[in-house]
């Protein structure tokens, strides 16, 4: 997008907040984007694990939605939002829940510190292929 500058009328890039286009109603700044998110280090990914338990216990599900975030070389975030589903679910009110926060500080190529948070609340939680290791 280009924008003329009106005292050299020569053409000159419109960055971040600058705009040629002006609109007649006030824009909230909701509807801006933010200077500081880029949705291309932004990763959305969902997973769903079903189990049955033994003794007429029924079926149990989880669903956990993971929201990844790469803020630089050296620092990235992951937030999991869980959702169970099953009778021990139902009787425990609210079925959403933060399953879990990583955050992941790598200063130097042999050094990584992290900082790992779960919130057990359903055995489907216990054993997932893939936990297993560094997350990258």
């Amino acid at each position: 997008m280009l924008a003329v500058t009106p005292a050299s009328g020569s053409p000159a890039p419109a960055g971040f907040g600058e705009s040629a286009f002006a609109p007649a109603a006030p824009v909230s700044a909701f509807a801006r984007p933010a200077l500081w998110f880029d949705p291309s280090r932004l990763t959305i990914s969902t997973e769903v694990s079903v189990g049955s338990g033994f003794a007429g216990r029924g079926v149990d599900a989880l669903q956990v939605m993971r929201f990844s975030y790469q803020f630089g070389s050296p620092l990235a975030m992951r937030v999991s939002v869980g959702n169970a589903l099953g009778p021990q679910a139902a009787g425990n009110g609210s079925s959403f829940f933060l399953e879990g926060i990583d955050l992941a500080y790598r200063p130097f190529r042999s050094m990584q510190i992290q900082v790992h948070y779960q919130d057990f609340r359903s055995p489907l939680q216990l054993s997932r292929p893939g936990d297993v290791g560094v997350w990258r």
